[in-house]
């Protein structure tokens, strides 16, 4: 799975989240099965925690406690 593809699918699920916006746990729910088989689930919850602190840098997503939300 490439990271373009995972950076789609985050969109497109806090896009549906709308103004309640989502936590890390539930995004991971939903992209796990698309997540490398090959690693273990620390490193994918990291490997997510990376994709989503470069797409708050690139400002397409925003952060407010603990909750994600499309910028």
């Amino acid at each position: 799975m490439d990271k373009e593809r995972l950076r789609q699918m985050v969109l497109q699920y806090l896009g549906n989240a709308g103004d309640e916006g989502a936590k890390r746990d539930s995004i991971y729910e939903y992209l796990k099965d698309v997540l490398p088989a090959n690693k273990t689930e620390e490193q994918q919850l990291r490997m997510l925690g990376d994709l989503l602190k470069s797409m708050k840098m690139e400002e397409l997503i925003k952060t407010d406690g603990r909750n994600w939300f499309l910028q």
